[in-house]
This record gives structure tokens, sequence and C-alpha cells, in this order.
């Protein structure tokens, strides 16, 4: 069956009762379908009422929510200034009422002081004729860090 609009619907349902209204004494053996079609008539006629009814009511339910919203929204601004207020902006009960207290900023730490890092492990031990398989040229000479300090020291 093709999905017709309610409207139609509504109007083959008429269509047919009056169909069967005026030929009902040709065919008496119709009556029972006649009035399940005018019960079906009644019924969906009612359901419609119904939904469009209940589809105003909808929105207008909807309307309301969205005042109350708002106005909740701003009842919320309104008692987090009057707690903040009261506690002061510093206060860290103010994080209980989810408000960011105004906290000092963080010292910033020494260069010296800070998480020590190990010392790096020192390359393996270069044997003599391997220097010129490594790819390094034999002008450039070695150079390790000592353990006392950053300075480099020649070998």
């Amino acid at each position: 069956m093709p999905k017709d609009s309610l409207a139609d619907f509504f109007g083959d349902l008429e269509n047919l009762l009056s169909g069967i209204d005026e030929r009902l004494a040709d065919v008496p053996h119709l009556r029972p379908l006649r009035d399940e079609v005018a019960t079906m008539l009644q019924g969906t006629k009612a359901l419609a009422a119904e939904q469009s009814s209940l589809t105003a009511r909808r929105q207008s339910v909807t309307q309301q929510l969205r005042i109350l919203t708002a106005q909740g929204r701003d009842l919320i601004v309104k008692t987090r200034a009057a707690i903040r207020s009261h506690y002061g902006h510093r206060n860290e009960v103010l994080v209980r009422f989810h408000i960011r207290p105004i906290r000092r900023r963080s010292r910033a730490t020494p260069e010296g002081v800070g998480i020590a890092m190990p010392f790096p492990a020192e390359p393996p031990a270069a044997s003599p004729g391997a220097a010129g398989t490594l790819g390094a040229s034999p002008d450039t000479a070695a150079v390790s860090l000592s353990r006392d300090g950053d300075s480099p020291s020649e070998p």
C-alpha cells in the first residue's frame, strides 16, 4: 500500500462508508464491515486529534523548558557570584562549587635545582685500527666528557 497522507486515508474511509450506506439495501451482508469501517474512521480521527494536541502541547512544553533553562543558567551565575563574594576569590572551598579560585603563579625553579639526570654512559673504547672504519678522518681527534664537569678533555 503506498504511503498516503492522513487526510487521504480519512477521505477513502468516508467515501467507502458513504458508498456502503447508499447500497446497504442491495448488500445487507456488508453491514458488519460497514460498522468496522465506521469504527476505524472514528478511532483514527480521535487519535489524529490527540496527536495534534500532543504536538501542540510538546511545542509548548519545549518553549517553557527553554525559558526555565535560561532562567536556571542566570540563577547559577548569580549563586556562584554570591558564593565567590562570601568566600573570596582565592578560597579553595570554591572548587566544591565548580568555581576556579584565583591561585598564585608557581615560582620558576632555578636552573641548578630540578630533576637529577644520570651521567650518560661512556661509549665503548675503539681499537686503534678501527678509526678509519668508522668514517672518522685521521686528523680528527677523539673528544670525551669528563665526569667532574662539562668541559671536553683530550684523551
